[in-house]
């Protein structure tokens, strides 16, 4: 009996040597177990998160959300905010102009005027311009000269005889200025095409696809960041034999572009500083890139 006493009280005497090991242990996993939750309550925490407000062109919102999306990783308590719908390129430079928004994305450069308001810009990168149809390919595009006779009603159906279903866009659009400069010619079949009765009008560059999308026998502009971005069962066409892809662009044998461009106003917090600083660094520029643009030179 005095044996087997001898050894429960042997077991009972390890058993305690062994308890504050296990209890340390315990406690050590629950101390990283709170360290881990605090962090992830530290990263998003509510109280502490800041909002900057962000509105453009319709051709740069899923841009300008791969741009939020890389920046949320790295300042966790900063929340971008894209205004949705879009505003456009004018609705927007009178955003940033009146302090509604934080920054722009632009289709189109800022004027003197603007600038000399406060306002800044700078170009982030370009993509080809698209003329763009539902119909499927392959189809021989067309030269300018007979984009010209499309948009002025001289030229009104494709090659089976199917109507030419033209969208257009509004008069001081981006893609209706790059159109202008195609050719004398070009600029004054858009005056024509736009005082056109029953044309098909796009407000902005997402109902643009989306019209030209669902109309049948659609022929219109767009980009080919924004069709690639979206997924869209578009098919862009040959412009003077020209086909319109990235590498074609790169190398200067197709010679229409769309740039975007990134304006701030007359004031700036600090948070949308920061977002305008990583748009404009070498990771912004890997973002571009990847999203089927060109970036632009660093600038100073």
């Amino acid at each position: 009996m005095l044996a087997h006493n001898t050894k429960i009280s042997k077991a009972f005497d390890r058993g305690s040597m062994m308890r504050p090991t296990v209890w340390n242990n315990k406690i050590h996993v629950l101390g990283l177990v709170l360290l881990l939750v605090a962090s992830l309550a530290n990263a998003a925490d509510p109280a502490r998160m800041e909002t900057l407000t962000v509105g453009g062109t319709g051709s740069a919102m899923p841009l300008i959300g791969q741009f939020a999306q890389a920046y949320g990783s790295l300042e966790p308590n900063v929340k971008v905010r894209v205004v949705d719908p879009p505003l456009g390129s004018n609705g927007a430079i009178r955003a940033v102009l009146a302090g509604a928004v934080d920054l722009a994305v632009l289709g189109k450069p800022l004027t003197e005027a603007e600038k000399a308001q406060g306002c800044q810009d700078w170009e982030l990168g370009r993509t080809p311009f698209l003329v763009v149809t539902e119909r499927k390919l392959p189809l021989p595009g067309f030269t300018v000269e007979q984009l010209a006779a499309i948009y002025s009603g001289k030229m009104t159906t494709w090659s089976d005889g199917s109507p030419i279903r033209l969208v257009v866009r509004n008069l001081f659009e981006s893609d209706t200025l790059i159109l202008r400069k195609m050719s004398p010619d070009m600029d004054r079949a858009v005056d024509v095409a736009l005082a056109r009765p029953g044309m098909l009008v796009a407000a902005n560059d997402l109902e643009n696809i989306d019209l030209l999308e669902r109309t049948p026998d659609s022929l219109g502009t767009s980009n080919l960041a924004l069709v690639q971005a979206q997924n869209r069962k578009l098919n862009a066409l040959p412009i003077n034999g020209k086909e319109p892809t990235l590498a074609a662009m790169r190398q200067g044998t197709y010679p229409y572009s769309k740039s975007i461009y990134l304006a701030r106003g007359p004031k700036l917090s600090p948070v949308a500083q920061g977002f305008l600083e990583f748009i404009l660094s070498a990771s912004g520029k890997e973002i571009l890139d990847r999203a089927g643009y060109v970036p632009a030179p660093s600038q100073p």
